[in-house]
């Protein structure tokens, strides 16, 4: 404990005034010698007994009226605890005074009105009410005060310094610059409104104190600053004012401030000789937030919660400057079945528009594209009507008419206070159909392969997603050494389905091709496949796998899928479809020898556990092989190999995924999320040493290739992974800011990639109490909503518990008691 005001407690001295005006002015009886008074001789000891008593009670309550008066005026504090009474507690205190209530009557109807004569009444009387009020407190000290004063100890751990009001302060000003920090309420974003909160506490601050300012926009270090003027310059430049698309947890900002205070603690300890309790400071960490439970790590608190238990010196501040009432319209979730497409294919987006306000939404989404000089041109709108609190989706189509990327953005016409999340930026990415070379012997066999990747409906019209050329295998070799001809294509994929047999020649062509880029699917689904012609032209140093004899099942088999993640089944599993391709029936398959460098990708069922499909890579292609058949030659008599070919959109669904596989690998991702880095491969024919590199409102700058800025990574498709990481050249330029961006020309740009918010960023839920008690520690954080509930939660931790007002009362009560005992004691007995 304590005192602001420690002098005044001489005035104590004035609580010995009753006890010198009791002893002085107290009455004397005056003796008298008349017979008739003997009469009284037998109730004159029982009278002066219950006087007494009177006289004691009244003494000891006017003397603590007194000393609590002088105590209270000195405005003792007490160190920073709950000194609220418990649930248990109270109903611990009200069943104290219950049973001493329920004794008092007991006694006083069974033995105060047993006694005999008046006088031995009113005694007995004096004696129950004084013996029940000891009891009582006695009852309170031992059930409620001993267990009262043995919580507040354990929650009393550091008993702090004394006060002083002008011990300088080491603060450490934290910002909270996520995106939701710039909603406007009384014509200021909550960034703005922080800062100036945080301006008047930097003057508030007593001299000599230090601040550091920091934000979790990076993870850089910081600082504190030379003196209180840097820092309020600092504080007042309207330019870091600013809420920003890309930030970190304040979880790990919080760590890298307890981490500064430690440090700069430890460093003055050590000028000071190494004594622990030794600091010229008091450690306080402001965090100006709104709030919102996105800004947090919430499943990480342990390590944070772990490290603020071993600093008990600091103290945590959170300033809410959220406005009472959100009215927020937000677009989020952002999807695209498919972020590439082919020329006339139909592009699909799809989004989640939410009302966060208490009024429902009567609103337009409109679907907006731009030009490569950043022209919009409105395509299409949908009128929605969302509930108060609720969301929606919303649906657009368009046919992919022109190369090259799409790029525009949905938006909400609806104005509200937060406009980041109003807009959401997409991309998609249009190419050439891909040409695939189907190398067969039966024409018949390669009919159920081809429609799958080009099915006739499609072809007619023009929406097909890949351009089929079916060729002898005699044609192969000559075919792959045209292609470099102008006006030749290359083929993204070539398919070897029941291949026999291939030339020498067309064995080099093949390999030269896989390693320069190409991807080769081989199926295994006759028994003309001429086992040795795979093995003898060095195959083995390229090939996913090589074939030894072929098998027949009894019964017939299925398979096993090794590799459910693999880029070729990671479709089918995420529409749980992938057991319906492993069921499909197998009666015969070509057993293999695997390459150590191979990848099995899926097994037959039985006791050899056969490869079923094996990938590898050789160069910077890929090889795949498929030991069963995937046509229906010989189906009506069930000769046909393998039942695949009757999986209709399943077996669809995988000779795509195979195809993308094989021609370019993982998908290319152009709609990413801020803070996730882009990796962007320029087409081999469009990559020159330099390109134009443009991003959102109308900055562009040229780069070299290959080129690592900020969250985004340039190059030609040819180069390999150690050139791109040997030759970058780092620049200032990145992926860094919401909107579109375009690499190459600006007339015909090669790559187009979006950066949006990320989900749920701007979800304006607040984290609960329990949550920060998770994070922070139960006890170690004060809200504060406003400049004045700021100035309450300092006072609260740097003076502690103030027991003026808990002072006051107690003094009331003793007056109140006084006053009942001194009418009480004048006035007449009842008989």
């Amino acid at each position: 404990m304590s005192l602001l005001h420690p002098g005044l407690l001489y005035g104590l001295i004035l609580a010995a005034v009753p006890l010198v005006l009791h002893f002085l002015m107290r009455a004397r009886p005056k003796r008298y010698d008349f017979p008739a008074l003997r009469l009284l001789a037998d109730i004159r000891k029982p009278n002066v007994q219950r006087l007494r008593l009177r006289h004691l009670g009244l003494l000891l309550l006017r003397v603590l009226a007194i000393a609590f008066l002088v105590f209270a005026v000195t405005r003792p504090t007490l160190p920073s605890a709950n000194y609220g009474l418990t649930t248990a507690e109270l109903i611990t205190a009200l069943a104290a005074i219950a049973a001493v209530v329920g004794a008092y009557f007991a006694v006083k109807r069974f033995w105060v009105s047993r006694a005999s004569g008046n006088g031995q009444q009113l005694l007995r009387q004096a004696w129950l009410r004084t013996g029940s009020i000891a009891a009582l407190i006695l009852l309170l000290l031992l059930l409620v005060g001993w267990p009262y004063q043995q919580r507040l100890r354990g929650e009393i751990q550091d008993p702090g310094r004394a006060v002083q009001l002008n011990v300088p302060v080491a603060a450490v000003f934290l910002f909270d610059v996520s995106p939701s920090m710039g909603y406007r309420h009384a014509n200021q974003s909550r960034i703005e409104e922080a800062f100036s909160l945080a301006q008047s506490q930097a003057r508030a601050l007593p001299s000599g104190s230090k601040i550091a300012v920091a934000d979790n926009h990076e993870s850089l270090p910081f600082n504190f600053l030379s003196d209180l003027t840097s820092a309020e310059t600092r504080l007042q430049r309207t330019e870091t004012a600013q809420p920003q698309p890309i930030t970190i947890s304040l979880n790990e900002r919080l760590l890298t401030a307890i981490s500064l205070q430690q440090n700069d603690r430890e460093e003055i300890q050590q000028s000071f000789g190494g004594d622990g309790e030794s600091d010229q400071f008091l450690r306080e960490i402001y965090i100006f937030t709104d709030r919102t439970r996105a800004a947090w790590d919430v499943d990480n608190a342990e390590r944070l919660r772990a490290q603020l238990e071993t600093v008990p010196w600091l103290n945590c501040y959170i300033i809410d400057v959220s406005p009472e009432q959100i009215v927020n319209y937000a677009l989020s979730n952002l999807e695209l079945p498919r972020q590439e497409l082919v020329q006339g294919q139909l592009a699909r987006i799809t989004a989640t528009v939410s009302n966060d306000s208490s009024a429902p939404l009567e609103s337009l989404v409109s679907l907006y594209f731009e030009d490569a000089v950043g022209s919009e041109t409105k395509r299409d709108q949908q009128t929605i009507s969302i509930p108060a609190g609720d969301s929606t989706q919303v649906t657009f189509t368009f046919p992919a008419e022109q190369l090259g990327p799409i790029q525009g953005e949905l938006r909400i016409e609806q104005s509200d206070p937060l406009q980041v999340d109003n807009n959401l930026p997409f991309s998609i990415q249009v190419n050439a159909r891909p040409l695939i070379y189907l190398v067969r012997e039966d024409e018949q066999e390669a009919f159920v392969w081809q429609q799958a990747l080009a099915p006739t409906p499609l072809v007619e019209r023009q929406a097909h997603q890949y351009d089929i050329e079916q060729i002898s295998p005699y044609d192969l070799a000559g075919k792959l050494a045209s292609v470099d001809q102008p006006g030749r294509r290359t083929p993204a994929v070539i398919y070897l389905q029941n291949v026999e047999r291939l030339t020498p020649a067309a064995w080099s062509a093949l390999r030269a091709y896989v390693a320069n880029g190409g991807g080769l699917g081989v199926f295994w689904g006759n028994s003309r496949v001429e086992a040795e012609n795979y093995r003898n032209s060095g195959q083995a140093e390229w090939l996913a796998a090589l074939p030894t004899v072929h098998s027949r099942s009894e019964p017939v088999t299925t398979l096993t899928i090794q590799q459910d993640r693999h880029p070729i089944f990671q479709y089918l599993a995420r529409v749980d479809a992938l057991g319906l391709f492993s069921n499909a029936g197998v009666r015969r398959y070509w057993k293999a020898d695997i390459p150590g460098d191979s990848d099995v990708l899926a097994r037959f069922q039985g006791g050899e556990q056969s490869p079923a499909i094996v990938a590898r890579r050789h160069g910077r292609g890929q090889t795949v092989t498929i030991h069963t058949g995937v046509d229906l030659k010989g189906a009506a008599a069930q000769n046909n190999w393998s039942e695949l070919a009757r999986l209709g959109w399943v077996y669809t669904a995988f000779a795509d995924q195979l195809t993308r596989f094989l021609a370019a690998g993982q998908p290319r991702l152009v709609n990413r999320p801020a803070g996730d880095t882009v990796i962007v491969s320029l087409p081999v024919e469009e990559a020159a040493d330099q390109t134009l590199l443009q991003l959102p409102g109308l900055k562009q700058r040229q780069i070299s290739l290959p080129y690592r800025g900020p969250f985004l990574s340039v190059s030609r498709a040819e180069e390999s992974t150690a050139d791109q990481q040997g030759n970058a050249e780092e620049g200032r330029l990145g992926a860094t800011e919401l909107g579109n961006y375009r690499i190459g020309n600006v007339e015909r740009p090669a790559v187009g990639f979006s950066i949006h918010l990320p989900d749920n960023e701007t979800n304006m839920v607040p984290i609960s109490d329990a949550d920060l008690d998770s994070l922070l520690g139960e006890g170690r954080w004060r809200l504060s909503r406003s400049y004045e509930q700021l100035e309450r939660s300092l006072s609260l931790a740097r003076l502690g518990q103030e027991a003026y007002p808990l002072l006051v009362t107690i003094l009331l009560a003793i007056f109140v008691g006084e006053h009942l005992v001194a009418n009480f004691f004048y006035g007449r007995s009842s008989t």
